[in-house]
């Protein structure tokens, strides 16, 4: 699979803030395990409603990983 649109923010939004909004239940297996193993790949295919998720903490301001 080709990616056809990546935007590189910067600051990037830390994946430890989005975590508990995506699956605030702790309920998605991949989720979690991506997350238990640090997010190790780069690019992760998500849903336009996690996307939206990460907007939304990405507007609050929320830490970057930097």
């Amino acid at each position: 699979m080709l990616l056809s649109h990546v935007e590189e923010w910067d600051p990037p939004v830390a994946m430890n803030a989005v975590v508990p909004r995506i699956d605030p239940d702790a309920s998605n297996p991949y989720v979690q395990q991506n997350a238990r193993a640090g997010f190790q790949r780069g690019v992760i295919r998500i849903s336009p409603r996690e996307y939206e998720t990460v907007l939304a903490v990405r507007a609050e301001g929320a830490p970057s990983t930097a």
